[in-house]
């Protein structure tokens, strides 16, 4: 089995989702089977085996544009890697090299995963119903889509895209943990510890969050691991109490999750939140929005807290109200919730299972 992925943007949850997926793909079909065209920018995001094919295009901030670049390279790799399978991820992708691989009417098959419908984030109603159009006109070209929650299934439902072509395959992740790495984090004594990792586009809600410290004060300490990805995110002034730290490695991220309290995740939309899940993994409690698959991942009381989205005041109060043998307690679930509901080897068993292959003979 060959298979060629592809997106136009991968830095945050495409790229943990990859590189635990493609690990797993590796294994299976044999690395010299799989490639990858991704943005020349954000390789080091998606460190893969030896022997995987790795291709990439000169980026920018424009997702639109890379898309158009995206496509050249991958109608060019096609031809040279004959993939079986062509596994496109995220909105514009999807919306460019599948009418364009249709058109070149070759043997390979479309899977395509948007990883959050693009027709959930507050768009102009022009907007919304081109996409929405689009989506259900190019499921007609598509052997499969991805959702990575019910919460995306029900969505695509709704916008007429057909039933037919959709699978729920819920997001996952490595049920073994990373080592940790990096020098420890410098926590400002007695102050609950906050953490954000994730980018500074208004999606992630890193904005809602800011707010949430600046009503909060002293009372609190947070670690801000991220930084503006796409054009949408702009400048955002951060609290005094606050520390940003920029990017971080997966290892380095590990190191934070056993030292914070809880970790935030304020999106104001979200199909899945891996993010969520790792901490998750690692036992720390989340705070997250109402919003997408967030409240299938948490659970509200479960593994944290759930609440209303959009609102620095009920995030505050969220913090405000809850101490930390709290968070412990919630904290404590998450390992097992990750291992039963979220594990990459799931993922893979039911990815197999949509490009028509057993492992065992891949």
């Amino acid at each position: 089995m060959k298979v060629l992925h592809c997106s136009e943007i991968i830095k945050g949850g495409v790229a943990s989702y990859l590189r635990d997926l493609i690990r797993l793909q590796a294994r299976d079909f044999g690395a010299e089977s799989v490639a990858l065209v991704i943005p020349a920018s954000q390789k080091d995001e998606l460190p893969v085996p030896a022997g995987v094919h790795v291709y990439s295009f000169a980026d920018q901030r424009s997702r639109a544009v890379n898309a158009f670049k995206l496509a050249k390279v991958v109608l060019a790799k096609v031809r040279e890697f004959q993939p079986e399978i062509v596994h496109i991820h995220c909105t514009y992708a999807g919306a460019i090299i599948r009418p364009a691989l249709w058109l070149l009417a070759g043997k390979y098959r479309l899977i395509y995963c948007p990883h959050g419908w693009a027709f959930s984030r507050p768009l102009s109603f022009p907007g919304y119903t081109m996409v929405r159009l689009v989506e259900k006109l190019l499921a007609n070209i598509t052997e499969s889509i991805v959702c990575i929650s019910e919460f995306e299934r029900r969505l695509a439902l709704s916008a007429g895209i057909r039933a037919d072509r959709l699978k729920v395959v819920m997001n996952g992740i490595a049920a073994d943990r990373p080592p940790g790495a990096g020098e420890p984090p410098s926590w400002r004594p007695d102050r609950t510890r906050l953490l954000f990792a994730g980018r500074f586009d208004h999606a992630k809600g890193a904005d809602i969050f800011f707010e949430a410290l600046r009503l909060l004060g002293d009372r609190v300490h947070a670690i801000v691991a991220g930084e503006t990805v796409l054009a949408d995110g702009g400048p955002l002034a951060v609290p005094d109490n606050a520390t940003l730290t920029g990017w971080l490695s997966q290892a380095e991220l590990e190191r934070l999750f056993d030292s914070a309290d809880v970790l935030v995740v304020p999106s104001r939309y979200e199909g899945f939140s891996l993010v969520a899940a790792e901490a998750m993994r690692a036992g720390l409690a989340v705070i997250a929005s109402r919003v997408g698959g967030l409240p299938e991942v948490v659970g509200d009381g479960i593994c944290g807290v759930i609440i209303e989205p959009g609102s620095a005041a009920a995030l505050a109060n969220c913090i405000e109200s809850h101490d930390r043998s709290d968070w412990e307690r919630m904290g404590r679930n998450g390992p097992d919730r990750v291992r039963r509901l979220f594990s990459m080897e799931r993922v893979h068993r039911e990815i197999c299972d949509l490009y028509g292959v057993g492992r065992e003979t891949a």
